[in-house]
Order: C-alpha cells, then structure tokens, then sequence
C-alpha cells in the first residue's frame, strides 16, 4: 500500500465526487481499447503507441467504493422487521440485506480480495462531511487482503475466455474485477422464512410452504413429518427449483449492480473499461486442470460431471460441507445470527436506524421456533443427500460478470471514431490524476 492519502483534500476526488449523476448515467459505455492494447484485425486495425499504465491504488479504491462501499444503517420499516436492520448498508442493494456477494480483482501486481463484509458502519450516513470522504481510502486500505503475487493464473485462451474477448481481457496494465456470490447461506435463510411460521410470520402467513422435489417426481423434499405436524401446508407447494431460482435471481444481481456503479464511477474518474459474461466460470474460478484461477475449492457431486465451487478456503466459505460436517451444522451457523439482539449488535459497533427502544422493535421481530429450525435442517440434508451438493440444482458460488477497467487510449477513437466516444474525464484523466507523470511509449 502507499502512504494513506487525503480523499477529502484530493482536486480530482473532488471532481468525481461532484460529477452529475445523470451525466454518468448518459455517458456510461463500454470503452474497451486502453493504453498497450493492439487490434490486428477487422476494422479498427490499430496498435497504441503506449505501454501499458496501471490503475493507481487511489483509482481502483474509487472503483471499489462505488461498486461496494459501506454507506451506513440501513432502515427496515416495517410492521415485521425481521433481522434485515442487522445489516451494513451499501451502495448496491442486496435482497434481505444478504450482501453475500465479495469483490475479487487482479493486476500486475496479485490478485486481491476486497472484504466488505468486515466493514462495520460508525454512523447512520457513513458520508456527511468532507473529511468523511477519507474513509474510501481507510476501507480499501482496512479490508483488501492480497490472495497471491502477479496476475492471476488465466491462460489468454478458450475455454477460459471468450475468443472474441482474448484480445483485450485481462491485458498487463488493466485492473480485472470479478464479484463471487454466495449462495448456500441466503437459500437457508429463505427457507426459514418460508417454512418456519410457528417463530413468528415472515414471508407467509398460516403454515409454512411445502418444498418438493420437481426432478423426483415431486416427492416431499425431506418435509413431510412436518406437513403431518401442521408446520408446513400441503397446499402450499414450492418446487425446489423454484424456492433456489429465487434466492440466485435476489443475490446474483449484486454482481451486476456493482459493474454498473462501477461503470458510472469510470465515466466520473476517466477511466476506461467495460462489463462482460465472456468467460466460463469453471476454468476462472480454479475448477479445472487448466489454470489456478481464483484458487477456488471445488467438490465434484454424485450424478453431475461438472464440480462444483463451494468456496475459497479461509476467506469465502459455503455454508455447507466440507466445510461444515453436515448440513444440520450448516444450518445452525447460518441462522445464528438471525436471532441476534439489537444490544448485542451495538455493542459490535455497529449504528441503528431506529428511535425507538431495542426492546419496543424486537416485539416485532419474528423468533426462529425449534420447530421450524429443525425442518429446515431436514430439507437441507435431503438436498445434499439426494444430490451431493447444496444447493440441489445450481452451484454453491457464482461468478457471472468481469468488470475491467484501464487507462483509455483516446488516440484510437480520435481516429477511428466520432466525436463523443469519450468525454472530458478522459482527456483530462492524465493531467489530473497522474501530474507530473508521462504517458509512456513504446519504443517501436
């Protein structure tokens, strides 16, 4: 890390924190040729005359705010608040207040992790004053962890990327950005929250839904003591397929919200860069033969060829096996916060949005029952059992968009292009966030 620099007193954090919303929103594009980039073919043959010029640590700190940045309580109102305030408000919303999404990056030097689930809130509003804006810096720097020395491990190729894509991906100067969700934690916690009523109502009234397992005939997908019971309603059918596609359609859109706050803070900075699915997950993530990847553990389940990523071991781990013994300790861990007291929550540091007394809102908090907390586990376990993964039909972690950015050679839309492929940050990028500094060249 550099020495800790001042946001509050920097001319062009000054700029981009002032930059129109609105101006960012009409100007986003994908602005793919940067600085040592070469095209050798098609229409836009063209080498830049630059050698390849890194982010700086300040821009890329820029970057992960926008696309992640901790911005204070979140406000929960309600007439049954659950635990959602027990959550850390971000730029990007997050179904639930899951935010299991983490941001990976790469460039010239290692391949990092940005941790935003270790950044605690100190106040309702985490922006307020000018000095405020140090913390952009104070996060990056407080909750980056370096995975590993160099670029990442990714052959310039197929299958790993796209072909079309070979030519500009993951090229020395560029910063890549790739946002990992998680979704073993948040598919627990939804199915509390549609079978356990008994705790209190969440997502339904009366008895809870009754999971089935569409691509077993619809058979009772481990629940069916407990329709006997009355916790559950027959009536009240919900595939399994279903109950997972809704919990990756709520946190897999995290990824694609924070490349699009990222975009709008490339357009404020004066970077270029752009958002792309054009890669396989697989090969990326570190499940094949062909590269390390991201380094990711991967489990191969019975009757499904393809493994699947289940974590990063020691810092992004499912909630499931081999890092849990079981499902039924899975479900435990991921509950357990669920029931967490508001005092206990201050106490960890954290800020409430509320005016009212912790133990005026917690009377509407819905509990967990036993009841409900052991069927879960139930259902859990048929989903590892009968498919040895969890969850059942799609992967533990997901990895669905590259978001990179670099220096933008303006040159080649001067040529190439008309006016208004780039706008004023990016002329000006150099002269206010690199003084002092030379574009270099190339010597041939």
């Amino acid at each position: 890390m550099t020495d800790d620099p001042k946001f509050s007193v920097l001319p062009e954090f000054e700029e981009v924190w002032n930059f129109s919303l609105f101006e960012a929103l009409t100007s986003r594009r994908s602005r793919r040729f940067g600085f040592g980039m070469e095209l050798t073919h098609g229409p836009f043959v063209h080498k830049s005359p630059y050698e390849p010029y890194p982010l700086s640590e300040e821009e890329t700190a820029v970057l992960v705010a926008a696309a992640c940045g901790t911005t204070g309580a979140i406000l929960c109102e309600g007439d049954t608040q659950g635990g959602m305030v027990k959550s850390v408000g971000r730029t990007h919303p997050s179904a639930v207040g899951a935010h299991r999404t983490l941001l990976f990056f790469t460039n010239d030097d290692g391949l990092y992790l940005y941790q935003a689930d270790k950044a605690k809130m100190s106040k309702m509003k985490e922006y307020e004053t000018v000095e405020d804006r140090d913390k952009v810096w104070n996060f990056y720097r407080d909750h980056t962890v370096k995975l590993s020395d160099g670029r990442f491990d990714l052959p310039q190729a197929e299958p790993g990327l796209f072909a079309h894509n070979l030519w500009v991906t993951n090229r020395p100067g560029s910063t890549l950005f790739m946002p990992v969700t998680d979704i073993s934690q948040d598919l627990i916690r939804l199915t509390v929250n549609m079978c356990d009523t008994r705790g209190g109502a969440r997502y339904v009234k009366g008895g809870g839904y009754y999971i089935c397992d569409e691509r077993r005939g619809m058979k009772p997908a481990g629940c069916e003591k407990w329709a006997d019971k009355g916790l559950l309603d027959r009536n009240k059918v919900l595939p399994l397929g279903r109950l997972e596609k809704i919990i990756v359609s709520w946190l897999c859109a995290e990824g694609a919200m924070m490349g699009q706050l990222m975009q709008l803070a490339m357009a404020a900075t004066g970077i270029g860069g752009w958002m792309h699915g054009g890669f396989t997950p697989l090969v990326v993530m570190g499940g094949t033969p062909i590269c390390k990847g991201l380094g990711f553990r991967f489990v191969t389940p019975k009757d499904d060829p393809f493994p699947n990523p289940v974590g990063l071991d020691g810092y992004f781990e499912g909630f499931c096996p081999p890092y849990y013994k079981d499902m039924d300790a899975a479900v435990e861990a991921a509950v357990a916060g669920m029931g967490e007291k508001l005092d206990d929550w201050e106490r960890r540091g954290m800020t409430l949005p509320h005016t009212v007394s912790n133990e005026e809102f917690e009377k509407a908090v819905p509990g967990l029952s036993d009841e409900g907390v052991e069927c879960v586990k139930d259902i859990c376990r048929y989903i590892y059992e009968e498919y040895g993964k969890f969850p059942a039909h799609n992967d533990t972690m997901h990895l669905l968009y590259f978001i990179q950015a670099h220096h933008l050679d303006t040159e080649f839309y001067d040529q190439y292009f008309k006016e208004g492929a780039y706008i004023h940050t990016h002329k000006n990028h150099f002269e206010k966030w690199h003084k002092g500094s030379n574009i270099p060249r190339r010597d041939d």
